[in-house]
């Protein structure tokens, strides 16, 4: 009788710590709802200004102070085609899943205890727009930090809206930032004028710019265009037909991106009068 006793006990105890538990995970996962950002909260305000002639040939760009060219421009004026590749190179279930994607954190971590070594991430864009946002160190705290402020995020923001604000963020090379500023730097056309061609390879310049840089590591740019138009065969958005015809297609770059001046008011004046 004793021994049921304790037994009881201990179930009795050991159910106390496990509601404990799920009553602590409920009360952080919903935390984030009482200090949502919103998309208002992270408007991009330090934007550089495009100047062109009385003909719509274009003179140059005035840099943001920092000297970055950064253009924004809505969800519906970037190309499907780009909207598609991002996607498909970097979160792939991005409108299935919350801030994180559960399964893609399983699949990491089997991935790491086979190999002994990180094998793939797990990041979504939620939380690549975090690290963007706030950058923090790769650590455990860095991690959790990150993770806070997806919550955050996903909790203000619908997945459109989020999505918006990573692709007018997107490092594109040098000191070119989100989709708009690359089309018209590398192409001279705004970004809802990508073709597939152009767009998967503007899609293949994030995930790390100095490596996939256009101008000076062309093949590298290449073969993770490839990537991306394999990975749009198998999120079903293109046939393997048109990924290998879009991957042999000549796509010409601008020389280099000329073009990008420092604010000054005398630039702006001889720009004006032209």
């Amino acid at each position: 009788m004793k021994l049921i006793l304790r037994s009881l006990l201990k179930l009795k105890h050991t159910s106390k710590i496990i509601l404990a538990v799920l009553l602590i995970c409920l009360v952080v996962r919903l935390l984030p709802y009482f200090a949502p950002i919103r998309a208002a909260d992270i408007a991009q305000n330090k934007l550089a200004m495009q100047f062109s002639d009385r003909n719509g040939l274009p003179l140059g760009t005035l840099l943001t102070r920092d000297q970055e060219h950064t253009s924004v421009v809505p969800l519906n004026q970037v190309s499907l085609h780009f909207t598609q590749a991002i996607l498909a190179a970097e979160d792939g279930s991005f409108y299935h899943h919350g801030a994180l994607d559960v399964k893609a954190v399983i699949r990491a971590s089997k991935e790491a205890i086979h190999a002994k070594r990180i094998v793939s991430g797990a990041s979504t864009i939620t939380m690549q727009l975090a690290r963007m946002l706030d950058p923090v160190p790769r650590s455990f705290s860095g991690k959790l930090s990150e993770i806070w402020l997806s919550w955050r995020l996903a909790a203000g923001m619908n997945k459109d809206e989020i999505l918006s604000a990573y692709i007018n963020r997107l490092p594109m090379g040098g000191n070119i930032y989100g989709v708009e500023a690359a089309a018209r730097t590398y192409f001279s056309i705004p970004a809802n004028e990508l073709n597939l061609a152009q767009a998967s390879l503007l899609a293949a310049i994030p995930n790390n710019p100095t490596y996939f840089n256009p101008y000076e590591h062309w093949e590298r740019l290449k073969q993770r265009q490839k990537y991306v138009l394999n990975r749009m065969v198998q999120e079903k958005y293109i046939s393997e037909a048109i990924a290998a015809r879009t991957h042999t297609e000549k796509v010409v770059f601008q020389f280099s991106p000329r073009g990008n001046y420092r604010c000054t008011t005398l630039f702006i004046l001889v720009s004006q009068s032209v």
